[in-house]
């Protein structure tokens, strides 16, 4: 068992992500019970009959919030999502919820918004709704009680005062507290599962194997008392992408390939340092950056307890990319500058964006995966129409690309993107 959950666990984060959906109300809720989140999704900027047209294709989804049992409404995030686990947004609500949104399939989630360590936390709630076009879905999410897990941490034999307890679930979800002076911890609100506790002591200094805990279920309170005897070891990589080094700021995720346990750590430089590890052998997650895919990098050093392990991990594994060349479509042998170009997948999401060379040409790139149905959107600015020099200067409209295929790691060539010119009576010049 413990086998399975560590496999789980190598792609869970270190915050709490979690999916509720949930939509429904009652014809009437009254406006003096209950505080009401309402959003609107975001959109970009659209002509007035695109504006009309998108207005006319959303829906609502309503409903109550209600805690099972007795006791007052909840306080919750109410965060939604597309169908594929793309965030939307999020809003905090108390008693009633009302989102406006696309016609479309969604994930709601709803989250108690009361500390970590109160024991009768609700469990977070996700369902799954359908908004229809100009229609009103109705659903009531009620929230349950939640298992919790709480005791003592001893760091070194001493109370371990300010120890990080990290709960992670075999769905990849993780829950978080801190214990106070004494060593004193509760975590509440955890839904139904299998967990492996981990801890970490404020220093850094001490570690100990995780804590499993089979079949967690409904509001049961479960005691975990916590003694961190090894000394810690630390792991300090440089990171790679490609032929060059990591650039920027990010946070690779150091894996234990023993139990599970996770440390994530601020990586500047080209290099990252993760403290407080607990002996053996790790995986590095490490995010992708500009057309390089993020990977789980194997490494072959041993943290020893009490010293430090050096070594390396790279990207090697490149995104799709899209190029071509923005032309006059009067004029098919003039190159236009400046155009904008967008990547945008079968669901009309934008995936990548660029602007034409001098000579036209474009390069759509980023961490883009094997996928049909994309599109390739070119055309002027947003607050212009204009593109072009002296024979070409003219008012532009866009030209899509359909039908467009991309391939991990391998170029997909678009050719010549012939960019209509704008009804004459439209135009400055006699001449476009």
């Amino acid at each position: 068992m413990e086998t399975s959950l560590v496999r789980r666990l190598r792609t869970a984060v270190t915050s709490l992500c979690l999916v509720v959906a949930t939509v429904v109300l009652s014809p009437v809720v009254p406006s003096s019970a209950a505080t009401v989140a309402t959003a609107v999704a975001p959109s970009t900027s659209a002509a007035p009959a695109e504006t009309s047209a998108r207005a006319a294709a959303t829906g609502r989804v309503r409903g109550e919030i209600l805690r099972a049992g007795r006791g007052p409404a909840p306080t919750v995030k109410v965060l939604w999502f597309r169908s594929d686990w793309t965030y939307l947004g999020a809003r905090k609500a108390t008693g009633a919820y009302s989102l406006t949104l696309p016609a479309g399939r969604y994930f709601l989630q709803f989250v108690d918004q009361r500390p970590s360590y109160d024991v009768t936390k609700l469990r977070p709630t996700t369902v799954s709704v359908v908004v229809r076009a100009a229609s009103t879905t109705m659903k009531t999410v009620r929230m349950r009680r939640g298992a919790s897990i709480g005791g003592t941490v001893r760091v070194g034999g001493k109370p371990g005062g300010g120890a990080r307890v990290v709960a992670a679930n075999t769905y990849e979800q993780s829950f978080e507290v801190t214990a106070d002076r004494q060593g004193n911890y509760a975590l509440g609100g955890l839904p139904p599962g299998s967990y492996s506790v981990f801890t970490y002591d404020r220093r850094a200094q001490f570690v100990g194997p995780s804590t499993y805990l089979k079949k967690v279920r409904g509001s049961r309170f479960t005691r975990v008392d916590i003694k961190l005897k090894k000394r810690a070891g630390a792991l300090l990589l440089d990171l790679y992408a490609g032929d060059g080094r990591y650039p920027g700021v990010a946070y690779p995720t150091a894996v234990s390939r023993s139990t599970g346990q996770f440390w994530t750590a601020k990586a500047r430089g080209g290099s990252v340092t993760f403290t407080g590890l607990y002996p053996g052998r790790y995986d590095i997650q490490v995010p992708g950056v500009g057309p390089w895919l993020g990977a789980t990098v194997r490494t072959t050093v041993v943290v020893r307890s009490g010293r430090t392990a050096f070594g390396s991990a790279r990207l090697t594994k490149r995104g799709a990319s899209v190029t071509g060349t923005v032309v006059d479509g009067n004029r098919t042998d003039t190159p236009l500058k400046d155009a904008v170009v967008r990547l945008l997948d079968a669901g009309g999401a934008e995936l990548a964006r660029t602007t034409s060379a001098s000579n036209g040409t474009f390069t759509l790139t980023g961490q883009l995966l094997t996928q049909r149905g994309v599109s390739v959107v070119a055309g002027p600015a947003q607050f212009t129409p204009y593109l072009g020099t002296g024979d070409s200067e003219c008012k532009y409209g866009n030209r899509r690309v359909s039908g467009v295929t991309l391939t991990t790691g391998r170029a997909t060539s678009v050719g010549a993107v012939a960019l209509p010119h704008l009804p004459r009576a439209q135009q400055d010049d006699p001449n476009c």
